[in-house]
Formats: structure tokens, C-alpha cells, sequence
């Protein structure tokens, strides 16, 4: 295998990669442990992925980097560019409006992730989060969630090409009593910084690149074997074991992320393989399995 530098790198001679097959071609089939690494089980699953993906811009970690300052065209004089802040106010009130709960108003707009930190790169979004009390909504909050969720989704899905400066704009509904693990944060409505990031508390990835990849690979895998049960589903009962199967990986993929950003930051591992699978469209598929699954469970033919 050739890396980016043009040298050979032979993967069949480190201990943690097992290669079947005469030679290296166009398929490269690694034996992996399990995603956690337990200890306890023995057994190996076989993948495999083509050499090509290695190469694709998404899985360049040099994007990764730490920039030097905030980037230039969203921030003037440690403020948020005017402009800016002016299109994602009014963009803000539109998806507001979509969310039909005139009842409760919001308690902030802000502005948050990479582009509101020093960790931005040609794949960052503009992160912008409507914060509202989800109690003040309904007592059900884990339906008032569900609910926002379905409306953010549909929303970013629609405007998909709204973009500012080339960067896609995310909605998303938090919740004001949200833990949210974030080094950088901007109040649109305020125009200061809630917390203001400090380059010298990001820093630059200090891991075994490749065996991060070898985790996104995993994870891209179990969704594959997932959108394969789930074409192959023949009943209702086979529809709820890969609906569990799904939910159980989507939960994981969360949580792994959700612990990796209070241990260690927006450089985190844990953050890293999420934006990764975030940039090859695996988190979208693997909410298309749930979809789906759903659809089969509930249809009557």
C-alpha cells in the first residue's frame, strides 16, 4: 500500500492487520478486532474496503489541523462578521417559524463548532443552534426532541445548498438545559461570545491516524450490514432485529462521541470518527436504515 508521501507501507507486517490474497489489489481485506476491543471475545469479523477510499478527501485528517486564527471571512475583530450574522439571524427566524410552537419563544441563537473555533477546514458547516426550554414546550420531552429532530432534518434536507462562503448552514433545536461540550460558542442575539475559544487549548491530532481510519471503517462496515439486512428483511420480526441493531449502533456512534467531547475535546478520537462518517454520508444512511426498518414493521401488504 503507497501512502500520501508515495512510500510503501506494509501493512501485512504490523501485528494489528492481517492480509488475505496473493497480492494487494484493488480490495484490501483486513481481519479486525472488535469496534470496543473487548478483551473477551475471541472472534475476528472480516471486512473489506477499497484502496481508493483511503485516498478520498474525507479521510484526509490534515483538515483536522489547528488554524492559526479564525477564519478571516466569518470573523472581523473577534466578532462575528456582520453580514454573516445578519443571513443566519434570518435564516434562524424562517426555521423558527417552521416549527409552528409559538408558545414558547427561544432562548438564544448561537453559533457553535468548528467555524466557531479554531479547528475549521474546507468541510466545516455553520453550526447554528436555536436554544429553547423543551419543558416550556411539553412535559414530553423526549417528544418534543423526536419532534424538533424530524423538523430539523426535513429543514436541512430542503436547503440542502444553502450555503455562506462556500459552508453549509446546519440547523439543529438544543435544549437549554443541554449539556453542550463546545470550546467555542457565539449568542447571535448578544453578538459576544458566550465562551470564547482559545487556540492553545486546540490541539493537533497526536494519534495513530491509521488505526482511526481502521475504527471509521468499522463503524462503515456494521451500517453496510445493516442496509444489506434490512434489503433482505423478509418479515416483520427480521425488520425489529435490524431496527434494534440500528439503534443500538446509532446510540453507540452517540455516546462514543458524546464522551470523547467531555474527555477530550472538538481533537478528540471519538469526535473525529463521527466527522468522518459524518463526511461520507454514513450517520444519513444509517437514520435511512431506521427509516426503512420502520416503514417494513408498521406496513401492511
Amino acid at each position: 500500500m503507497t501512502n500520501k508521501n508515495g512510500n510503501i507501507f506494509d501493512a501485512a507486517a504490523c501485528p494489528k492487520y492481517k492480509l488475505t490474497g496473493e497480492r494487494l489489489g484493488e480490495y484490501c481485506h483486513v481481519i479486525y478486532e472488535d469496534i470496543d476491543s473487548i478483551p473477551e471475545r475471541e472472534e475476528t469479523v472480516e471486512y473489506s474496503f477499497k484502496k481508493r477510499d483511503l485516498l478520498n478527501p474525507g479521510f484526509d485528517l490534515s483538515s483536522f489541523k489547528p488554524q492559526k486564527q479564525l477564519h478571516p471571512k466569518v470573523w472581523v475583530n473577534g466578532k462575528l462578521n456582520s453580514r454573516v450574522r445578519l443571513r443566519l439571524l434570518d435564516i434562524a427566524d424562517d426555521f423558527i417559524s417552521s416549527l409552528e410552537v409559538d408558545w414558547v419563544k427561544p432562548d438564544d441563537i448561537i453559533l457553535t463548532g468548528s467555524l466557531a473555533n479554531y479547528n475549521w477546514s474546507k468541510f466545516s458547516d455553520f453550526d447554528l443552534h436555536i436554544l429553547m426550554d423543551f419543558k416550556k414546550v411539553d412535559d414530553r420531552t423526549n417528544f418534543v426532541k423526536d419532534y424538533f429532530d424530524s423538523k430539523k432534518n426535513l429543514w436541512n434536507e430542503k436547503h440542502e445548498n444553502l450555503k455562506i462562503y462556500g459552508f453549509p448552514v446546519e440547523v439543529y433545536v438544543q435544549d437549554t438545559n443541554e449539556e453542550h461540550a463546545a470550546s467555542g460558542i457565539y449568542s447571535l442575539e448578544r453578538n459576544e461570545w458566550i465562551k470564547e475559544p482559545e487556540p492553545d487549548n486546540i490541539k493537533a491530532i497526536k494519534l495513530d491516524k491509521f488505526l482511526i481510519k481502521e475504527k471509521v471503517f468499522k463503524f462503515m462496515k456494521a451500517i453496510e450490514k445493516l442496509e444489506d439486512e434490512c434489503d433482505n428483511d423478509s418479515g416483520e420480526y427480521d425488520a425489529e432485529q435490524t431496527a434494534n441493531k440500528a439503534k443500538a449502533l446509532f446510540d453507540k456512534i452517540k455516546s462514543m462521541r458524546r464522551e470523547s467531547l467531555k474527555k477530550g475535546g472538538e481533537m478528540s478520537v471519538g469526535n473525529i470518527i463521527f466527522k468522518c462518517l459524518r463526511r461520507f454520508r454514513y450517520i444519513e444512511r444509517l437514520a435511512d436504515v431506521k427509516s426503512k426498518t420502520y416503514d417494513k414493521i408498521y406496513s401492511i401488504k
